[in-house]
């Protein structure tokens, strides 16, 4: 049994970093541009789906991939910004918060109907196969503890990014107080589309950890950008590690239920989330 929990756990805290580093990310563009992108769900489905297409192509280490695809998706936020997004900062307030999700919205049924269209509506996943790590009575994967490895690698120079360097403060700054930074001599518009981008890498490397978990299709989009806004609210809105703490629960909640209960692993999940809203209605670290 006990090594059942271990399993479950490792399981658990890597899917819990899977949904984190994405919700990290659209935490990010939340904070800095007050835009809630329902596409970003679609950019952790192309990570996945690109880095399948490159694994089949060369088969090799599918965790090397996300280093090839951090160029290609941080362009990629960079000009959904510039050309979805950035017209809408005109607006204010939930003026903006609404036009966001309806435009978001529409790119992200774009997205889905595009990959289905080009590549198919069947599930994609990614079989590598390391050697396995034994210890005592347990057989632990080297690829899930290799996953965690990177995830923790990724948050860490993340953390690093907004603490030592002068885009991350400035970026920081932004989401703290937009007009005060604006003040400072902060250009907020190219702040918004550096942190697109960045929120983009930080789904896309998510989708090549889920790809390698689970399965995708180019339908799982939207569900997981709703999973993630309610990460975010859990871990409270304007907290950016907030939303690292609320994906490590939520991950390993729907592990744990998944494993004993499969049918309640999504239902747990969010009685979690309004618990955790009942008794701090501002969020885990809000």
């Amino acid at each position: 049994m006990a090594s059942i929990i271990v399993q479950l756990l490792i399981i658990g805290t890597l899917q819990g970093g899977i949904y984190a580093l994405a919700a990290f990310g659209l935490a990010l563009i939340f904070g800095v541009s007050n835009v809630l992108n329902l596409a970003h769900g679609q950019f952790l489905m192309l990570g996945g789906l690109f880095s399948y297409i490159l694994f089949m192509a060369t088969k090799w280490n599918p965790l090397l991939l996300s280093l090839i695809l951090i160029p290609l998706f941080f362009g990629l936020g960079f000009l959904f910004e510039r050309g979805l997004v950035r017209p809408l900062l005109e607006r204010k307030g939930h003026e903006l918060v609404i036009a966001s999700i309806l435009v978001t919205l529409g790119a992200s049924l774009a997205i889905e109907d595009i990959t289905s269209f080009f590549w198919g509506p069947e599930e994609k996943g990614i079989s590598y196969m390391m050697p396995s790590i034994q210890m005592g009575s347990m057989v632990i994967s080297s690829i899930r503890l290799l996953g965690l490895l990177f995830i923790v690698l990724l948050t860490v120079a993340v953390h690093l990014f907004l603490k030592k360097t002068y885009t991350g403060r400035a970026l920081r700054a932004t989401t703290q107080n937009r007009q005060g930074a604006m003040l400072m001599g902060v250009n907020t518009f190219r702040i918004g589309s550096i942190t697109f981008g960045i929120g983009t890498i930080l789904a896309s490397a998510a989708g090549v950890f889920y790809v390698i978990l689970f399965t995708i299709t180019p339908f799982i989009g939207i569900p997981l950008s709703i999973k993630y806004l309610c990460i975010i609210v859990m871990g409270g809105l304007g907290s950016l590690y907030g939303s690292l703490l609320g994906g490590l629960i939520l991950g390993i909640t729907e592990a744990i239920t998944g494993y004993f209960a499969p049918h309640w692993s999504e239902t747990a999940a969010f009685f979690i989330l309004v618990a955790i809203l009942l008794i701090r209605p501002k969020g885990l670290l809000g």
